[in-house]
């Protein structure tokens, strides 16, 4: 069952959801009516980084799913771990939920999945959009940052937290929030997700992806903004690709009326495309 929104979104408490995939219980938020578009989390920071993401309620349908060994779904074996593994997960998530096509939002290495999906099941995706997305991690800064993450979660999982979410926002009740629902997750998880994105390399696939795209970056954001030319190179369908001024790369959370507003527009506009 999903729990309709109450008019005050932002804030308040809504009822978790769960739903039942090949026995593991995925958490979910479910809000809204209209267009759904479902938002996949980075490694470890679950369905609350899109915190902001909940007011977009007002204009379609936003589920938020904690994908397994994350937040409040269920732990797993952490070696079952993979891009094509999440991606099945969700596709299985959206038959559980009754959704046939939905939009993919993926933010950062979420955008992997994202990304895979609309490669590899076309018939489910409705649209793509990536905040920081990237299909590859070629420099050596991102490299580092990857195996950056991996290391401080295996040895040092809660000051990872911490830096996550004040780097996330200033708002001392969302770190605290931020903070608390990353401890949920399972370190091995956790790190393995990292480990996933760092070795996956979806360029050449790309021209597969065929559906209209929205992409965001952020200016300050070197380390992942230069993968755009990826994007404007392979993709095939009409793509708008945003680059938000004097902003790093959380976007969601430090730019989220920029981002609401962008996808806001992106969904009217594939709404009132001819079919």
């Amino acid at each position: 069952m999903r729990n309709n929104r109450s008019k005050n979104a932002v804030g308040v408490d809504i009822m978790t959801n769960f739903a039942l995939i090949d026995g593991k219980k995925i958490a979910y938020d479910d809000l809204g009516e209209g267009t759904p578009v479902i938002f996949i989390h980075p490694p470890g920071m679950g369905r609350k980084v899109f915190y902001y993401q909940r007011k977009l309620s007002d204009h379609m349908r936003v589920i938020f799913p904690d994908l397994s060994g994350h937040g409040e779904s269920s732990r797993i074996n952490a070696k079952e771990v993979s891009i094509d593994y999440y991606s099945k997960e969700l596709v299985a998530f959206l038959d559980q939920l009754k959704v046939t096509r939905a939009i993919f939002c993926g933010y950062s290495a979420g955008g992997a999945i994202a990304q895979y999906i609309s490669i590899h099941f076309p018939d489910r995706v409705e649209g793509l959009i990536l905040s920081g997305g990237y299909p590859a991690v070629l420099n050596k800064s991102l490299r580092w940052e990857h195996h950056a993450g991996m290391y401080m979660v295996k040895k040092h999982k809660k000051l990872l937290s911490r830096i996550l979410a004040i780097s996330h926002t200033k708002n001392e009740d969302l770190r605290n929030i931020l903070f608390l629902h990353m401890n949920k997750a399972q370190k091995d998880v956790w790190y393995n997700y990292y480990k996933m994105v760092l070795h996956m390399n979806l360029i050449h696939q790309l021209n597969n992806i065929n559906v209209p795209s929205l992409l965001m970056y952020g200016t300050k954001s070197d380390l992942i903004n230069k993968y755009a030319e990826f994007f404007k190179k392979k993709l095939k369908r009409q793509h708008r690709i945003v680059f938000f001024k004097q902003s790093t790369h959380q976007l969601p959370t430090r730019r989220w009326r920029h981002v609401n507003d962008e996808i806001i527009q992106y969904v009217q506009k594939l709404e009132t495309a001819p079919k």
